[in-house]
């Protein structure tokens, strides 16, 4: 005599049970080889009872239900797993020059805003001498003061290596920092931006009146370059948050911040590596005197020259 239905799915359901929480622990990759093994049985057990329900029980809600659960196991199962290096390199080739070349006016703005700062520190300092004391920091002064330049003394103290983690930390702070911001619908963004550029300009002029800036100007030609561009990518990423955050769009505001939030984090992952380059030359090359300023220049030339052009024609279709 047939089973029927009902006692067909109370025969059977402890174990399409087991393999859907099974199912749930392959999701969060909790499983032992053990359960690896069950899931694999209850799996072959539950493509078993969607044939027979198929036959004996179709269009009821059993076969349905099998159905979905064969389906999800055999996804969960037989899946092909991401190739993660090559993903690595598609995002690299691809995805992080085409995404700054469509967020092109946010990063503009961003290298505005860092020049600006760097126009006003420097102005002031030059026509304004006694506000040095507020811009330079301490440090400076008390190295200028005695006619030296930090960056010639600092091998002295700290091993290349480690000068090029702690550069590589440092930077890593204020591209994080000037992204995050952006929450502040960009005004804090903007507001970083400027003061790291016034106290750039500030620091140059004032050793310029110390009589070092060229020595300065020689330090910073190796990784100059490529650092203030990052700075500016990581500040137009800020921006294209508080962006999203203030200016009308036709769909709902919270779709046009996550869109534009995953962008932005597309570009500050994108500068990483690159972030790392600037920490080795500035640990490596820039300070001392073991590598000659034209070098140096010739070197930061070809590092921001070479950066650019991959950033505007990487990815490109034509």
């Amino acid at each position: 005599m047939a089973e029927s239905l009902p006692a067909f799915v109370e025969r059977r359901r402890p174990d399409w049970a087991e393999l859907s929480r099974l199912l749930d622990g392959l999701q969060r990759q909790h499983l032992s080889l053990s359960d690896l093994a069950r899931l694999d049985r209850l799996y072959r057990r539950a493509s078993a009872d969607l044939a027979h329900a198929q036959s004996f029980f179709s269009g009821t809600e059993a076969q349905r239900h099998l159905n979905q659960l064969c389906a999800r196991a055999y996804g969960a199962i037989y899946r092909a797993h991401p190739d993660r290096v090559a993903a690595v390199r598609r995002f690299f080739a691809q995805t992080f020059p085409r995404v700054l070349r469509a967020n092109l006016g946010e990063v503009r703005l961003a290298a505005g805003l860092l020049a600006l700062g760097t126009m006003l520190g420097a102005t002031t300092v030059v026509f304004e001498p006694g506000f040095a004391e507020a811009l330079v920091p301490e440090a400076v002064q008390t190295y200028v003061g005695s006619h030296r330049l930090w960056t010639d003394e600092a091998l002295d103290d700290t091993p290349p290596h480690e000068m090029a983690v702690a550069i590589l930390t440092n930077n890593l702070k204020v591209a994080v920092l000037a992204f995050a911001l952006g929450l502040s619908a960009g005004v804090l963004t903007a507001a970083l931006l400027l003061f790291n550029g016034l106290q750039l300009g500030a620091v140059v002029a004032y050793c310029f009146k110390g009589h070092l800036g060229w020595g300065l100007l020689g330090f910073m030609a190796a990784h100059g370059w490529v650092e203030l561009s990052i700075i500016a990518i990581a500040g137009g990423a800020g921006l294209m948050i508080g962006r999203a955050m203030i200016v009308p769009d036709d769909r709902p505001r919270a779709e046009v911040i996550s869109q534009r939030a995953t962008e932005a984090v597309k570009l500050v992952l994108g500068c990483a590596p690159f972030l790392a380059l600037t920490g080795v030359v500035e640990g490596y090359v820039s300070p001392g005197a073991l590598f000659p300023v034209g070098l140096k220049l010739a070197l930061g030339v070809l590092l921001g020259a070479g950066f650019w052009a991959y950033l505007l024609r990487a990815g490109r279709s034509d």
